[in-house]
């Protein structure tokens, strides 16, 4: 196994971090906090030169799954008689303490060994290398980055896959055939980039994010006198935070709004649907200064289908003050302008060669439109082209208008993954409420939301996207509202 990396020779005067550990764990599941450390190993480097290697098992206070066992091959036999975290610590954190933490997706690694650390009261931190990103950045015509797929594409020696020595070793000879896959200038580069550590606005606490990790969440800068600034979400809090302070992103509104921050907060969500509409809703709520989109809406314009005499489906503009679930019933297209909504419907019957009387654009009752003088219009308004032909035509051509039917006969409860101990109660397009345990569910199920209840339609949106399609690991768990005499059984 190659002990050095020649390309570190073409290292820039400048580049100070010259002391990197490379670090891989084995656990017993995919979350801090519910789940616990196994096994570590560390590789640890100086100037690109091999200076120490470390593992150890561990025995976690939780009997390791089968399937953990099937994917690693440890046994709770095999830590039986290992250490408990608390027992190596120190040792692992002077090993770790104010080196480079290089990791194979290193949000995994990094995340369970500082919440680790935490329970025992020690507020480790360090710089992150992930040679994932590293890889994709270097190597984007490539879709895939895993461990295994980088052993078969630059022939990576063979090592004891899913134990934590062996996918360091893998990592070390990666970090070595760079030398022959790119141009040490050119990896210099990106390694400068990735490894990048934000200056914090003058203003602002340097503890000020000491405590914030990279979950799902709401994050919120304040100025000198607590007014709100901006609001904004992510599923990588930390990150995305840190990312409004890096120099490539200091645009004059950016760099303006950095010399105002004073402090901030963030609030942690159970995943991305919780933090967007957290995010949505407090920007219509408290209207940040520099939050330019989401703005409180109060009348939304839609079209509104209805037949004719003639069996001709024609379309009215409506606005309306407080949207309801009723309202999206044979409608098109929600806009926040009447002048947005005429002009998206030009572009429509410009398309697919609608009739402009009948999409509702020539106020006149009757007669042949003035598309169809000019030879873009099939005749509809005349009787020329039949009505299902017609009809057919339009529902096609504003399909992606079409608002959505609650698809379910009741509410439904939304987990954003298997391990979320919180759950969002949502109805008709709308959260009832959030709850955390079966009691707050059942009362929450008693009393059944009255109708004609306003819409929200950046919610409605999100809830949309996220329900219709869900991401991998979301569980929506059909409901029912309970009788008055469930309730009380219970």
């Amino acid at each position: 196994m190659t002990q050095t990396w020649t390309w570190w020779a073409a290292k820039p005067a400048t580049f100070t971090l010259n002391d990197w550990v490379l670090v891989d764990i084995e656990t017993t599941g995919g979350k801090p906090g519910r789940d616990e450390i196994i096994e570590i190993a560390v590789q640890r480097f100086h100037e690109g030169e091999w200076v120490q290697s470390w593992q150890q098992l561990i025995r976690p206070q939780r009997t390791i799954p089968p399937w953990i066992t099937r994917l690693t091959g440890i046994t709770n036999a095999m830590v039986a008689d290992a250490p408990r975290f608390d027992e190596i610590a120190d040792e692992l954190a002077a090993l770790l303490a104010d080196k480079v933490f290089v990791a194979h997706n290193a949000r995994f690694d990094y995340g369970f060994i500082k919440h680790q650390f935490k329970q025992l009261g020690l507020n480790w931190r360090a710089t992150t290398l992930c040679t994932v990103k590293l890889s994709k950045q270097l190597f984007p015509q490539y879709p895939r980055h895993g461990l295994d797929h980088l052993v078969a594409r630059y022939d990576l020696p063979q090592v004891d896959r899913h134990r934590a020595m062996g996918d360091v070793e893998l990592m070390v000879a990666f970090l070595a055939k760079l030398s022959d896959e790119v141009a040490p200038e050119q990896l210099w580069s990106m390694l400068a980039q990735l490894l990048v550590q934000p200056s914090l606005p003058a203003h602002l606490d340097p503890h000020a994010l000491d405590e914030c990790e990279d979950v799902p969440g709401v994050y919120r800068f304040y100025g000198e006198c607590g007014r709100l600034l901006y609001v904004g979400k992510s599923v990588q809090l930390r990150t995305r935070i840190l990312s409004h302070f890096n120099p490539d992103q200091r645009t004059a509104k950016n760099l303006k709004m950095l010399s105002e921050i004073h402090h901030l907060d963030w609030t942690e969500c159970e995943g991305d649907l919780t933090a967007q509409l957290l995010e949505s809703n407090k920007i219509k709520e408290l209207s940040p200064k520099y939050n330019v989109k989401l703005r409180k809406q109060t009348r939304l314009w839609r079209w509104v289908k209805s037949l004719d005499k003639q069996g001709y489906a024609q379309l009215k503009l409506v606005a309306s003050d407080a949207l309801t679930v009723e309202d999206l019933r044979d409608s098109y297209g929600l806009f926040r302008s009447q002048k947005q909504a005429e002009e998206a419907m030009r572009n429509k019957v410009k398309e697919a060669n609608l009739c402009q009387r009948l999409t509702g654009l020539e106020r006149k009752s009757h007669g042949a439109c003035f598309a169809y003088q000019l030879k873009q219009c099939r005749g509809p308004c005349v009787q020329e082209e039949l009505p299902n032909q017609y009809n057919l035509r339009q529902d096609i051509a504003l399909l992606s208008w079409q608002q959505q039917a609650w698809p379910w006969s009741g509410p439904v409860l939304v987990r954003e993954t298997a391990e979320s101990e919180r759950g969002l109660v949502i109805y008709q397009w709308q959260v009832v409420a959030e709850v955390d345990d079966e009691s707050e569910l059942a009362a929450c199920l008693a009393s059944r939301p009255a109708k004609g209840q306003a819409l929200d339609l950046d919610s409605y949106r999100i809830l949309c996207k996220f329900l219709l399609k869900p991401p991998k690991g979301m569980i929506i768990q059909p409901l029912k509202w309970l009788a008055a005499r469930e309730v009380c059984d219970e």
